[in-house]
């Protein structure tokens, strides 16, 4: 909650100009009406659905250029472009079968896409900015999703037994080496970007393609915007600080620029904490977005990221019984170029570099520790579209990584090391026919520092079982190189491996889908230790191991404007480990066998609101008691949680205007996440315990946007 990405009102702010008529007929190639085709304005919630004879009529408080979207299941989308200034009538639009679309099938195991163009569409970026509860965070909206657990202390994605450092995130396929707030203990944090500034967001919860490597679990691939549609500035007032971005658009180029500075002073003050903070939270920070269209099929992306938190608390520590001031200062850059191109009819090329500097400086009682992560990326990617039926795509990167830790704590020391990750790959796809597809890749990877190639193929394939279902497999192999804190301390220990086994059956009708998914996952060459922290020879090993299975269902019923829209996930898991300094296999303490969320979302036309609301349960999750001899045999509560969001447009002071309200944990229930013991039992040999709980019970935040 500290940080609210404003520019989530940037979809929700409308031209509050007098109302417009639009009205015209949607017909086939055979001048047949279409019946329930979306008709929509392009990035706003004006529009309608075809009746039976294919006609529709809406109005519209936008003027100017607008872009009219025309939809329909089955048919390819229609764009076209309007220069609303009075009203439009009569307008005759024909759709064309999109046989593809209909007949054809889609590889999907594993992956749920959240763009406007696949068949298994199932968020987009509005939905991800507008779910309530998640903050405008990207993971926290991908974080309703099957597969997914509610681990609420941390705030990052945990996938399918997974611990949060097996998802990666990739920006324009470049990979994000820092994509989360850096985190104090017990506290969550959330991830750096708006979910608007992407156009497109894949969430693949196992056997994705080989285009990704040193991902364990999950990919977050994140693509973003291209041309901003129009010139506009927007400046937002919240409980927690103030946010602004400017916006210019050229004919081929355009520019955005946005910048922040959030103080949660106020809103501790009103909502009491349960952390003692010496100093409130502060964030500052900024984003810039260029964009230019080389040719027709060309454009060249340039993305900047750079941010500036700090805090300070007095930390308790049960474990020891004592209070210890804890500070913690983080400096982070993101850059980020890309260029992509159509050569030809056949050929298309990808390519892009990066760089991710983060620094975090963190002081436990007058002694720093020091943390940087340096990281660039070169990638370039060729596609082939060989036939209509045959696509083949290769490439390869380069990743230079370096980390170094600086700790002044009962002596000076300097730990750290430097690795140069290459890594290629090559991944057909072949439409036997219009029910059958099968992929096929392999991926290769080399790290200097560990010296150990890697062999890792992939297959997935998916036929038609009905006109609107189809049944689609997956399974690959994955690998991901230890975590800098045991990298630190050895470079004997090789990658850590899971294979995938993945099978799902998608229905989809209209507006509505159902999902259900089975999946295996087996682990090995998991790190294992004796101490944890400790260089000591033979400390690190590669001896562990660990599986995931379990099932995912996911049920929505999407009605556009005006009708509700919602979504039902549940996941059921059982993952066992042994790994760490765990003595025998269990369950680890991120994993609830249980998960369920119930999103809810509603625009409301006539008082221009938009209201939604999530329901989040998890149930108990394993934690470590020292006075039960059953290793991680003891499970917390239940986790519950609902969050709303309220959003009113209305026109103030001559100035378009937002005011959105977030409610989390609006009924306030008392969630626990896991316990802390202390090192020294009490007089009766019993290891005292406290509760790791949110920062506060629940948390609100208003604010008020204008657009110029």
């Amino acid at each position: 909650m500290r940080k609210i990405l404003f520019v989530l009102l940037q979809f929700l702010v409308f031209q509050l100009a007098a109302q417009v008529k639009i009205a015209g007929t949607v017909l086939d190639k055979n001048n047949e009406p279409i019946t329930g085709a979306n008709i929509f304005i392009q990035n706003s919630y004006d529009g309608t659905t075809s009746d039976s004879l294919g006609n529709f009529t809406f109005t519209t408080d936008l003027n100017g250029e607008q872009t009219l979207i025309i939809s329909f299941v089955g048919y390819k989308t229609k764009g076209l472009e309007l220069n609303i200034s009075e009203a439009i009538h009569d307008l005759k639009i024909i759709l064309e079968e999109d046989v593809s679309e209909l007949n054809e099938v889609v590889i999907n195991a594993g992956t749920f896409e959240a763009s406007d163009k696949k068949k298994s569409v199932l968020l987009k970026p509005m939905d991800i900015a507008l779910t309530a509860g998640a903050n405008g965070d990207v993971y926290g909206a991908f974080g309703t999703l099957p597969g997914t657990q509610k681990v609420g202390e941390e705030g990052r994605l945990f996938v399918r037994g997974g611990e949060a450092y097996e998802t990666k995130t990739f920006m324009d396929g470049m990979l994000v080496n820092s994509p989360y707030y850096s985190k104090m203990p017990d506290l969550p944090t959330q991830g750096r970007f708006s979910p608007l500034l992407f156009n497109g967001s894949v969430f693949s919860t196992g056997g994705y393609s080989a285009e990704y490597g040193q991902a364990l679990s999950s990919v977050v691939a994140l693509n973003t915007t291209a041309l901003e549609p129009e010139t506009k500035s927007n400046v937002s007032v919240l409980t927690v600080g103030l946010q602004g971005s400017h916006t210019h658009r050229w004919e081929n180029t355009s520019l955005a620029v946005t910048g922040e500075l959030l103080h949660t002073g106020l809103a501790n003050r009103l909502f009491p904490q349960n952390v003692d903070w010496i100093k409130d939270p502060v964030i500052a920070g900024s984003t810039l977005l260029f964009r230019h269209k080389t040719s027709e099929t060309g454009m060249i992306k340039a993305f900047g990221s750079f941010s500036y938190n700090s805090s300070d608390l007095l930390y308790d520590n049960f474990q020891e019984s004592k209070f210890q001031d804890l500070a913690l200062t983080n400096h982070n850059v993101y850059l980020n170029v890309t260029y992509n191109e159509m050569l030809n009819e056949k050929w298309m090329i990808n390519s892009g570099g990066s760089l991710n500097t983060n620094n975090d400086k963190m002081v436990l009682e007058n002694s720093p520790i020091n943390t940087l992560k340096k990281s660039s990326q070169l990638k370039t990617v060729f596609t082939n579209f060989t036939t209509d039926k045959i696509t083949t795509t290769f490439g390869a990167d380069w990743i230079g990584y370096d980390y170094l830790q600086e700790i002044q704590m009962e002596g000076d020391f300097d730990l750290g090391f430097s690795n140069q990750q290459f890594s290629s790959f090559v991944e057909s796809e072949i439409k036997i026919n219009h029910i059958l597809a099968i992929r096929a890749g392999l991926r290769a990877e080399y790290s200097s520092l560990i010296q150990k190639s890697n062999w890792m193929p992939r297959l997935s394939a998916a036929i038609k079982t009905g006109k609107n279902s189809q049944l689609s497999t997956a399974f690959g192999k994955f690998s991901q190189n230890p975590e800098d804190d045991y990298l630190k301390f050895s470079d004997e220990l090789k990658p850590e491996t899971a294979t995938h086994s993945i099978l799902t059956w998608q229905y989809k009708k209209g507006t509505k889908s159902f999902r259900l998914e089975v999946y295996n996952k087996k682990y090995s060459d998991l790190v294992k230790y004796k101490t944890e922290y400790s260089a000591g020879p033979g400390n690190y090993n590669n001896m562990g191991s660990g599986y995931s299975r379990g099932f995912d269902i996911f049920w929505r019923n999407q009605k556009e404007f005006g009708k509700s829209d919602y979504w039902i996930s549940y996941s059921f898991i059982d993952s066992k480990r042994n790994y760490h300094d765990f003595n025998e296999e269990a369950t680890p303490y991120f994993v609830s066998a249980h998960n369920l969320s119930v999103v809810y979302k509603r625009f409301i036309m006539p008082i221009r609101s938009f209201v939604s609301g999530t329901y989040s349960f998890a149930s108990g999750r394993p934690y470590y008691n020292p006075n039960n001899p059953d290793f991680l045999s003891d499970r917390t509560k239940p986790y519950n949680d609902v969050s709303i969001g309220l959003t009113h447009i209305l026109y103030l002071f001559n100035t378009q205007t937002v005011m959105h309200l977030i409610v989390n944990n609006i009924f306030g229930f008392d969630n626990v996440f896991g316990y802390t013991y202390s090192n020294t039992p009490d007089e009766t040999g019993i290891y005292p315990r406290q509760a790791i709980t949110p920062a506060s019970k629940r948390m609100a935040v208003f604010l008020i946007s204008f657009q110029f």
